[in-house]
């Protein structure tokens, strides 16, 4: 097994990387898209020629487009996701969009979002919105670039 010391950050450029959305249950509109800040390669390469393993750097961002019917009062204190309690959201995929990086070294890498769990907090933020707390895993996968 590689050790972190035999990764090589790679340079790339972004081809796509589009909010994706989910609707959840309070009428609520879920934005979300994941955020690649760097990409390491193995030094070492498969018989097919990808990789041995890679690693993603990202940060997930997310934002909610909130009904005005569920604004209220902002609250007085930030929410504190390790006291406070959630009440966990059931959700539907609306509009799910691949996101697409381009490597200087010949490869075309994928990332599909995916919503695993969303908690709503009974705390409002500075607007007078709902909290949301919204777990996100993602999908890859790596694509040889013939051309290069």
């Amino acid at each position: 097994m590689q050790s972190v010391e035999d990764l090589q950050e790679v340079d790339f450029t972004v081809l796509k990387e589009d909010y994706s959305r989910w609707r959840i249950s309070d009428g609520a509109i879920i934005k979300a898209k994941v955020v690649v800040k760097k990409i390491f390669f193995s030094t070492l390469r498969t018989p097919e020629g990808y990789p041995q393993s890679f690693s993603i750097d990202s940060i997930n961002s997310v934002t909610a487009l909130v009904p005005p019917s569920l604004k209220g009062k902002p609250s007085n204190e930030p929410v504190d996701p390790s006291k406070d309690k959630g009440e966990e959201m059931v959700f539907d995929e609306l509009d799910v969009k691949k996101q697409e990086y381009m490597t200087n070294n010949g490869y075309r890498i994928e990332i599909k979002p995916v919503i695993t769990k969303v908690f709503k907090y009974s705390k409002r933020d500075i607007y007078g919105y709902p909290v949301y707390n919204v777990i996100i895993q993602m999908i890859t996968n790596i694509y040889k670039i013939e051309s290069i």
